[in-house]
């Protein structure tokens, strides 16, 4: 007589696979995977995805700074899409170690990128980009009918 209950559901035939089993086994498998597919911000700062920015707004300018220590220049761009303001790069690193008995060769990297949502469509010959000692600095003059719509509000005392 056939069984009607499927193999891997019997414990008593030779085929049956407990999915609980294998659970752990899985969900390792997946995190490793995740890992590999998405580096994040490592212990010795080796691989990062998001740079740390800071945006500052004066009169007449936008100003963005981006830390990006260990980032050399050339693995920067910096992108203006319409009223959008793009910051992307890589870091590389590499790294070697000799012994008597041994060699180590080591390399990570990680991508990253910033988009900035700009409440103005700049003219994109009024932005400047600088890199200095692992800082990058972008200046967003604003337009001009942008700084003349700004209207400043006297605050006068409470009446009691």
């Amino acid at each position: 007589m056939r069984s009607l209950i499927p193999s891997f559901l019997s414990p008593d035939l030779p085929s049956f696979r407990d999915p609980f089993q294998s659970l752990p086994r899985e969900m390792q498998d997946m995190m490793g995977y995740m890992d590999r597919r998405m580096p994040m911000i490592g212990s010795n700062g080796s691989e990062m995805t998001l740079p740390v920015i800071d945006i500052a707004e004066t009169k007449d300018t936008l100003e963005v700074s981006a830390e990006l220590p260990g980032v050399s220049e050339k693995d920067v761009s910096v992108t203006l899409d319409r009223d959008r303001l793009i910051i992307a790069g890589e870091k590389k690193k590499e790294s070697e170690q000799k012994g008597k008995d041994f060699y180590v060769m080591e390399r990570s990297f990680g991508s990253f990128q910033r988009t900035i949502p700009l409440d103005f469509k700049p003219d994109s010959k009024a932005i400047d980009a600088h890199f200095e000692k692992g800082v990058l600095k972008v200046s967003i003059k604003k337009p001009a009918e942008m700084m003349a719509q700004a209207k400043q509000i006297p605050v006068r005392p409470s009446a009691e």
